[in-house]
């Protein structure tokens, strides 16, 4: 089932509802979360250009423990920003690990664009046993060469690395800076459309 941002009321009606998808989504955590503890039922969880913090992914340890899938897919971008601070570790990391203490029977997982480091990854990898695919790609802050790629390529069945095309991702297309800042300015531009 497929909803667009604005719909979110409409997430109420059904219990027995088992996949949803949101496409490009600005929600406070209130609503995300209550909308999130109305799905017992819930099995694949797919969001597209839309942000989730770290109460909204323990909700849904909570609330759904059916989930087999989830895709938390920030979109891509052709240019990387290594920072160094322990915050931004912390920042990058948050949903990783909140992934990988809550959802710990996911079988298909899918970050696209997330910016988390090794650190991340391996909380994930420690914890998510029945995890059978792995998506990476443009996960450009980590770092698969030693024993963590060599845990990655043991352990999940269907990986996908962090520079593996983009192509056939609904709603993931390859931003340019100029691509970002005129997305950044008007949404509605790209809304349904492949960028140039």
């Amino acid at each position: 089932m497929k909803f667009h941002s604005n719909c979110l009321c409409l997430y109420y009606r059904s219990s027995q509802l088992r996949r949803l998808e949101m496409v490009y989504g600005i929600f406070n955590n209130r609503s995300m979360t209550d909308a999130l503890m109305k799905f017992p039922m819930l099995e694949e969880l797919n969001l597209y250009l839309i942000k989730i913090s770290r109460e909204e992914i323990e909700t849904i340890g909570r609330y759904c423990p059916m989930l087999k899938t989830l895709k938390v897919n920030e979109g891509a971008c052709s240019f990387q920003v290594r920072d160094t601070d322990e915050w931004s570790s912390i920042s990058y990391n948050e949903i990783a690990i909140a992934i990988g203490q809550n959802l710990l029977k996911l079988k298909h997982l899918e970050l696209i664009g997330n910016k988390m480091t090794n650190v991340g990854l391996r909380v994930i990898l420690d914890n998510c046993h029945h995890l059978e695919t792995l998506d990476l790609r443009q996960c450009l802050y980590i770092d698969l060469k030693g024993d963590l790629g060599k845990q990655c390529s043991q352990q999940i069945k269907y990986l996908k690395l962090p520079n593996d095309s983009l192509e056939g991702c609904p709603y993931i297309y390859n931003l340019s800076i100029l691509d970002l800042f005129k997305w950044a300015s008007d949404p509605k531009l790209f809304h349904g459309s492949k960028l140039p």
